[in-house]
């Protein structure tokens, strides 16, 4: 292990956050990540806001004998601020760089040790490690406040694609009856289990492959449907999610760039009612409803 490590640092748009990542990683960067610029305070957005740095600063740790010329290249336009530091333990170090986050008028995502900040907010933690999502990612962020926005009490949500499962379980948190979190990675349906149980609502979830809890021989219908994952699995499977929407299920869908909403629109469109409710870093939300009688 290096004694010591390179630390690179510099302030990018939140847009340009995954593709710096990249870039770093491409360089050898060991570990990457990411705070307000200049301290921007974003624990108390204004309400019904969706909480996002407008400008970030991105750490990166590599190796100490990394060519600086070669990182200020790959960066144009941004500066980078270079420094020597002694090695520690920079899983800690990432963890403390984590705050509670407001989503809406009420909603938090607390990382696993930090308490709510507003004693009467609603609050679920979450534990960093892999498929984890904090909501930080604009259409997680947009996924949430929406959720935050609805009445859900009594209601059932189906998350399609739920990663950390963080939509399901915050769902929950806000009141709804129970939910469905489905995911075709592996790794996602361990991280949502061990979430779940983190925040008590497990006996209310239902967590699993598509095709184990909502295959073709099953009609279910849920008052409520999210989906975050990308414009293109989105329209394939805009056929397939029908069946699982009522004459009533509100819907919002994310994980599609402006200029892909106009195509996934129009693959829903034959059953549900979408349009663009909110933008954030190039990224939009689409919500609405079924725009009609949905067959059995």
């Amino acid at each position: 292990m290096a004694e010591t490590w390179l630390q690179a640092t510099l302030d990018c748009p939140q847009a340009a956050i995954t593709a710096a990542e990249e870039t770093f990683e491409r360089l050898g960067a060991l570990v990457t990540w990411t705070q307000g610029a200049d301290d921007e305070e974003i624990l108390e957005p204004e309400p019904g806001a969706t909480p996002l740095w407008a400008t970030v600063r991105l750490t990166a740790l590599l190796p100490p004998d990394t060519d600086r010329d070669r990182i200020t290249a790959a960066f144009p336009g941004h500066p980078v601020h270079f420094e020597v530091v002694a090695d520690r333990d920079w899983d800690a170090e990432w963890r403390k760089s984590l705050k509670p986050l407001r989503f809406g008028r009420c909603l938090w995502v607390c990382p696993v040790g930090q308490a709510c900040p507003d004693p009467d907010g609603i609050s679920l933690l979450l534990e960093p490690g892999l498929a984890f999502g904090t909501g930080t990612h604009p259409t997680t962020a947009m996924c949430l406040a929406w959720l935050d926005g609805q009445a859900l009490a009594g209601l059932r949500v189906l998350d399609y694609g739920c990663g950390s499962g963080i939509l399901a379980i915050a769902a929950l948190a806000l009141g709804a009856r129970s939910a469905v979190a489905v995911d075709i990675d592996p790794q996602a349906l361990v991280a949502t289990r061990d979430n779940a149980g983190r925040n008590g609502c497990a006996p209310q979830l239902r967590c699993g492959l598509p095709a184990d809890l909502l295959p073709p021989s099953r009609q279910e219908h849920f008052e409520v449907l999210v989906a975050n994952i990308l414009s293109g699995p989105l329209v394939r499977l805009a056929p397939e999610l029908r069946r699982f929407a009522g004459p009533a299920t509100r819907i919002a869908l994310s994980g599609i760039l402006a200029d892909q909403a106009t195509e996934v629109i129009a693959a829903f469109r034959p059953w549900a009612d979408l349009a663009v409710t909110e933008e954030q870093g190039g990224w939009v939300l689409l919500a609405g409803t079924v725009a009609g009688p949905v067959a059995p």
